[in-house]
């Protein structure tokens, strides 16, 4: 199976996730909030874009403009990829501010073809999207409709806060993955660091990093500290 690159010249993450992520991947990002899962998918998305992969992202965080200057504040720069349509950018956050209805989300997420019609499918986060929309059916069915569209070598990636949503339906989502990544916090010698850990990789090409100790740098983004190699 083929890796898609997530190649950057300013760190060696796509080297630490086995040189790149294979086609037909189905990733959880797991995390509660302000643990670094948004920025994990941020990274992933521009590697994606950098290596001439087309992305779609759903995000219930951010308009389009945060969207923008939050990449830029990471030296992510996704403007001509969001103006050339290589990128697409949905935000749903309007939606959720103004608590209109939102048991339809579900299935919305299945029926507007737009979204996969690019070769990476962000949500970020779907646990915020389907919260009030969440039955193990209706989640058993979302994730046989991932493992559909995965299927014709596209990759999707959702983060997840585990606090908004039952046990259950979590235990659904990381089944379905293939990759799955958590993300956590802790304070070692008066500083606060992020973790991200590798807890199934299927479909792995390459020898890939099972622990990263990261910092989020401004005009850098993600970078990985050495000492995460022990």
């Amino acid at each position: 199976m083929k890796l898609a690159k997530i190649e950057l010249s300013r760190d060696d993450i796509h080297k630490r996730l086995g040189g790149g992520i294979p086609y037909g991947s189905i990733i959880l990002i797991e995390g509660e909030e302000a643990t670094g899962k948004s920025v994990v998918a941020q990274r992933l998305t521009y590697g994606f874009l950098q290596n001439a992969h087309s992305v779609t992202y759903i995000s219930t965080q951010l308009t389009t403009l945060e969207f923008v200057k939050q990449m830029m504040s990471l030296n992510y720069n996704i403007n001509k990829k969001l103006l050339n349509g290589v990128l697409l950018y949905i935000p749903v956050y309007p939606l959720i501010s103004d608590n209109l209805q939102r048991d339809n989300f579900l299935r919305k997420i299945m029926e507007t073809r737009e979204f996969y019609e690019k070769d990476v499918i962000v949500y970020d986060s779907l646990s915020s999207l389907i919260i009030n929309d969440v039955s193990e059916v209706k989640v058993n069915d979302l994730v046989a409709f991932f493992k559909r569209i995965a299927a014709m070598n596209k990759i999707i990636i959702y983060t997840v806060n585990p606090k908004e949503l039952p046990g259950s339906i979590l235990t659904m989502l990381r089944t379905a993955a293939t990759i799955v990544m958590k993300t956590e916090i802790y304070t070692f010698g008066g500083n606060i660091k992020n973790i991200l850990k590798i807890e199934k990789y299927n479909l792995a090409k390459g020898p890939y990093q099972k622990t990263m100790v990261f910092r989020v740098e401004p005009k850098l983004g993600i970078a990985v500290e050495i000492s995460s190699i022990a």
